[in-house]
């Protein structure tokens, strides 16, 4: 017991030993430094020589196109005929017409772009696919991440048919695609 008692007083001699740590010196006292002002700027932009503007000599008159007609040799040529022509009424009997409406330009189109009603019937096609194939798939039996993909998929549909209302149908027939895609994914798996 006594040999415990002195291995216990041991102990704590050399614990309070290793707690005992010497003290730090305080710094010596240091004049502060004075930091001069910055000084003062003077910013003076910079002369900018002035553009020599050079005069243009006058263009030329324009010259009207001339084009080469083509002439047709002896034995292609027609007899001249040689008809009465009618007369024409006086000018003041003459129906006075209103100019002809001018169509409208067609509008341009790519050779793989179908017209607007072609497009719409082909991105509704896909489109039904798609929902069709999602009609197909039992949701719940999904994991959360297929859900989330079927969810995705039913999203794309929808924005396929927004663009197709606004006759995008390039926009929407690549929506409705990608829809289809995922959702064939999904009745894979």
């Amino acid at each position: 017991m006594q040999r415990l008692i002195l291995l216990a007083l041991l102990g704590l001699a050399a614990a309070s030993a290793a707690c005992a740590s010497a003290q730090a010196k305080a710094p010596a006292d240091r004049p502060t430094l004075e930091v001069p002002a910055p000084p003062t700027r003077t910013i003076e932009p910079t002369p900018r020589p002035e553009p020599v503007v050079e005069p243009v000599p006058d263009l030329p008159p324009a010259a009207p196109p001339t084009t080469p007609r083509p002439r047709a040799s002896a034995a292609n040529r027609e007899p001249v005929r040689t008809e009465p022509k009618p007369e024409a009424p006086p000018p003041e009997a003459a129906p006075t017409s209103a100019p002809a409406p001018v169509a409208a330009p067609p509008q341009l189109r790519t050779p793989a772009t179908a017209d607007g009603v072609e497009a719409d019937r082909q991105v509704r096609t896909v489109i039904e696919n798609a929902r069709r194939t999602l009609g197909s798939i039992d949701y719940r039996q999904l994991s959360k991440a297929r859900q989330k993909e079927y969810n995705d998929a039913g999203r794309l549909i929808a924005q396929a048919e927004d663009h197709l209302k606004t006759s995008s149908f390039e926009l929407a027939r690549n929506l409705a695609e990608k829809a289809d895609g995922i959702a064939k994914e999904l009745k894979g798996r």
